[in-house]
């Protein structure tokens, strides 16, 4: 009889118990979930955040090595134009920006009246004959045609003084009249490519 009733007793706690271990249960599950949720509504957005970040440095410390580049060859080409700098400031006199010609003019004007021949017209245009691989973008081809009256034996050593100028021109064409003249001269005409810089503010 006496271990029926401590059976009993044992019987009556566990009963007792039961609830608190279902709010015990419960109260773990609750935890779990709150764990779950600060996963999903804290740590993962931070994660995210983390990452950006560190995206966004490592964005940030390409786009500073490459500006670091970028000065470094500055600073290289000012060491090798300061010593330059006067052949550099002829360029612009060589190679024109836009269509300022007034040295070639010039130039072509003193040689062919050294030459014993009168200057009658001048025109430029755009270049319109076969392209030429040059090593540089910024030059661009262009044609100077001039007319002029002289001797025939003058002619050669005109072309070729010509052909000396320091803007380098080419000669492209050249077409002679077997009419002589009076005065024992004949008219020609010349076709220049010369090159000049598209670009008006290349050298500013």
């Amino acid at each position: 009889m006496e271990e029926r009733k401590i059976n009993t007793a044992e019987y009556i706690k566990t009963i007792k118990e039961s609830p608190e271990r279902k709010r015990s249960y419960a109260f773990f599950g609750f935890s779990v979930l709150v764990v779950i949720a600060l996963i999903v509504f804290a740590v993962r957005p931070t994660v995210t955040t983390i990452t950006r970040i560190n995206k966004e440095i490592k964005e940030k410390e390409r786009v500073n090595t490459l500006l670091e580049n970028k000065v470094t060859t500055l600073n290289e080409l000012d060491k090798q134009y300061a010593p330059n700098k006067e052949a550099f400031d002829d360029l612009e006199m060589i190679f024109p920006a836009g269509d300022n010609f007034s040295l070639l003019l010039a130039n072509i004007e003193l040689v062919t009246t050294r030459n014993g021949h009168k200057l009658s017209s001048v025109s430029f245009d755009r270049y319109k004959g076969r392209e030429y691989d040059i090593t540089t973008k910024a030059l661009k081809p262009y044609t100077i045609t001039f007319s002029a009256r002289g001797k025939e034996e003058n002619i050669l050593s005109f072309l070729q003084e010509l052909e000396d100028l320091p803007m380098y021109p080419v000669i492209e064409s050249f077409s002679y009249s077997t009419e002589t003249a009076d005065d024992g001269t004949n008219a020609f005409t010349v076709s220049l490519r010369i090159y000049h810089v598209d670009n008006v503010n290349f050298y500013r």
